[in-house]
């Protein structure tokens, strides 16, 4: 029984474990600009950033605002946009609502997998 037990439990690890690679690769298009439109490009415009920090494409995004680099390709936890919006650092953003935990894992992901355009 014992066997059986750890023989699933490492299959079911295993296919945790491993990405589907039918999945398609997260987009700046398809899955990152639907986000910051609609939680932070009221701030983050080109008309008037708040911070210096304009979202309204992705050579705006990769640019960064007067605090630096939004974001690290690859480095999630280093990026200045997730610290913002995990509330890790101040000013937390958005200010008055926090992005649902799925759009920051979107947002983490994409990142996480180079924030390709």
């Amino acid at each position: 029984m014992r066997l059986v037990l750890t023989l699933a439990l490492a299959a079911f690890f295993a296919l945790v474990a491993v990405p589907d690679a039918g999945a398609p690769a997260l987009s700046y298009a398809r899955d990152v600009a639907p986000l910051l439109d609609r939680y932070c490009r009221h701030c983050h415009s080109a008309v008037d950033p708040h911070g210096g920090l304009d979202l309204d494409g992705y050579e705006a995004v990769m640019r960064g605002g007067d605090s630096g680099p939004a974001i690290i390709p690859g480095d999630p936890a280093g990026s200045l946009l997730i610290a913002k919006v995990e509330r890790r650092d101040r000013p937390a953003m958005p200010p008055r609502r926090s992005l649902r935990k799925s759009a920051i894992a979107t947002l983490r992901a994409w990142i996480a997998a180079g924030a390709q355009p």
